[in-house]
């Protein structure tokens, strides 16, 4: 499932930076495009895969793993919405599935988490923290037909949200025991970090939100704290892990791309002048979404095999430090105003796409 949720989510990223040139649409058909069916889906898959590794007890039962299917249906029925092929109150529809799947999701991880063989790694609160924020975003949306005055409001806490909540934490929850295992070295104060952070990462996320649907001032505290968490983690990884930040040929470079895109993300939230997906998903997403599958899918696809883990990662992360320049390119070309600023994370993700798929035709 997570083979094929990665090469949808990349297909999806693809459909929603060329589609509108091609297509007139609205803006929010695009970004459910992105969000609702490639990445809501993907995040929900991969929790299943890394929750019970981080609280060491069993994996999701029949009924809980079709989730992520159920979740990528009311992303593409939001998308039918939006492209005008169904009515509105189907986007309601659509948010009450996947806040039912972000409420069971919510009730699996507590469950795991009581069950855990000893105490659960940090990380794993992360990741209830971050569906619990999407949660807190459907809700939003199902109460737009309620409060009609503060649908514009409700819009914009729903957006940002979900970006700087239920995507960022899930992203740098995951990051901070990625890049080490990436790395093939452990990071000792990672736990740590993950432990002290989190009320500083979801305060920052709940500031954005807050900021961008009703006082602006918010939006500066809630930056304020994700620089904070940001900068704790990559400080560390600088300390730790130079070497290898700067390589060629390694998902490091990728994955620190990631953190410097969501840093000029969350700057293009407080300074203005940004659409909200402007900065965010070239910037961010794409190299955190195209670093993550170079480490993980050979893992993924091959779960013994830890020959075929190296070889896999060596063909996925191969000029990977080049990918990672063009996709900061990108994000400095948007900062910039540049007309084609998105040309070479373009670039970037056709390339990765492309050694995916050759990738998994050899195999």
């Amino acid at each position: 499932m997570l083979i094929v949720l990665i090469a949808a989510t990349l297909l999806a990223f693809l459909a929603s930076l060329t589609l509108p040139q091609v297509f007139a649409a609205a803006p929010a058909m695009w970004a459910h495009i992105a969000l609702a069916v490639g990445v809501m889906t993907l995040i929900t898959a991969a929790m299943q895969h890394f929750v019970p590794v981080l609280a060491r007890t069993r994996g999701a039962g029949k009924w809980m793993s079709q989730w992520p299917w159920l979740m990528m249906l009311s992303g593409l029925v939001a998308v039918a919405v939006f492209a005008g092929g169904l009515d509105f109150f189907w986007v309601q529809i659509a948010a009450g599935v996947a806040l039912l799947g972000a409420t069971a999701m919510l009730g699996w991880m507590r469950n795991r988490a009581s069950h855990a063989l000893g105490k659960p790694h940090p990380g794993l609160y992360w990741y209830v923290a971050a569906m619990a924020c999407l949660g807190l975003a459907l809700v939003a949306v199902m109460l737009i037909p309620w409060f009609p005055q503060g649908s514009v409001e409700l819009r914009a806490f729903h957006l940002h949200l979900n970006l700087y909540g239920f995507v960022a934490l899930t992203a740098v929850g995951t990051l901070q025991v990625l890049l080490p295992t990436a790395a093939g070295q452990p990071d000792p104060h990672a736990a740590l970090r993950l432990r002290q952070d989190l009320k500083w990462a979801l305060l920052g996320a709940l500031g954005l939100a807050l900021g961008a649907a009703l006082w602006p001032v918010l939006s500066w505290l809630g930056a304020l704290a994700w620089a904070w968490v940001l900068g704790r983690m990559v400080w560390a990884w600088h300390g730790l892990f130079s070497v290898r930040l700067r390589s060629l040929h390694a998902a490091e470079p990728v994955l620190l791309a990631a953190v410097i895109g969501l840093f000029a993300a969350i700057s293009g939230v407080v300074v203005g002048g940004f659409s909200p997906l402007q900065l965010f998903l070239p910037a961010f997403l794409m190299p955190l979404v195209t670093g993550a599958a170079g480490v993980l899918a050979p893992v993924w696809l091959s779960p013994t095999r830890v020959d075929q883990h190296l070889a896999g990662r060596a063909v996925l992360t191969r000029w990977a430090g080049v990918r990672a320049m063009l996709f900061m390119s990108a994000g400095v070309l948007t900062f910039l105003g540049y007309e084609g600023a998105m040309l070479p994370a373009l670039l970037a993700l056709f390339w990765f796409k492309a050694v995916f798929v050759i990738w998994l035709w050899r195999r």
